[in-house]
């Protein structure tokens, strides 16, 4: 399991980037439409800050 976090405070989590990226599309899409993050930038910050979660 993967996760993100959010500037405003909310983690996103996923299986893998792919979902990452769907959930934190919703996310922006949802809470900070302001923001009218592109999909390539989208995917550009999950790469480069989502993390593993421990699965203990």
């Amino acid at each position: 399991m993967k996760a993100i976090d959010c500037p405003c405070g909310h983690r996103l989590e996923g299986a893998d980037d792919e979902e990452l990226f769907r959930k934190a599309r919703e996310h922006v899409d949802r809470d900070h439409p302001e923001m009218e993050r592109t999909d390539e930038q989208l995917r550009d910050r999950v790469a480069a800050d989502a993390y593993e979660l421990d699965s203990a």
